[in-house]
């Protein structure tokens, strides 16, 4: 279980990094379509100012003049519009990869406490055995120490009884 834990994680990690890479890219993206969204604007407000430079040198003034003004009042909002919407969508992406830095700074600390919690475990698990170890040398000694009672419990009975066998035939032999 833990195994899976911690590959989830670099997993995750992986995933962040993919994701990060692909904000950078929408944001250079972003910045690049943003300047020549400008400058298209700012082309089309000078042909626009141009047009009716020409228009006011060759027709009536005041019917030039009224058109250049109608034309690039519009011109220049839309360009403003369009430029803020470029903005706030960059804002948005910038929002996103702070997040998923976060996101990566956290999961790189979860990984970081999995790697010492494995040291942990590991440190555990052999402290563990050394004890198992332990308490099983101190079983087979109080076994060994339980069967030398029985031997010399038996071996005490079987002299007694080989005394009591020589002094019967001692005494035998003595009457006889």
């Amino acid at each position: 279980m833990f195994q899976t834990v911690y590959r989830q994680q670099l997993l995750m990690l992986e995933k962040l990094h993919l994701r990060k890479n692909k904000l950078d890219k929408k944001l250079k993206y972003i910045k690049s379509w943003r300047k020549v969204s400008s400058i298209i604007f700012v082309a089309t407000f000078a042909a626009v100012l141009i047009c009716s430079v020409v228009a006011a040198a060759m027709a009536a003034p005041p019917v030039a003049a009224a058109l250049a003004a109608a034309t690039s009042i519009p011109i220049g909002s839309m360009g403003k519009w369009i430029d803020s919407l470029w903005k706030n969508y960059e804002s948005a992406l910038k929002g996103q990869k702070e997040v998923i830095g976060s996101m990566q700074v956290g999961t790189y600390v979860a990984i970081k406490d999995l790697d010492n919690i494995r040291v942990l475990i590991d440190r555990l698990e052999i402290e563990i055995e050394s004890l198992l170890d332990n308490a099983s040398f101190a079983i087979e000694q109080e076994a060994v120490k339980i069967a030398i009672e029985e031997i010399k419990k038996n071996w005490d009975r079987d002299i007694r009884r080989a005394r009591t066998v020589v002094l019967q035939r001692i005494i035998k032999h003595t009457n006889n």
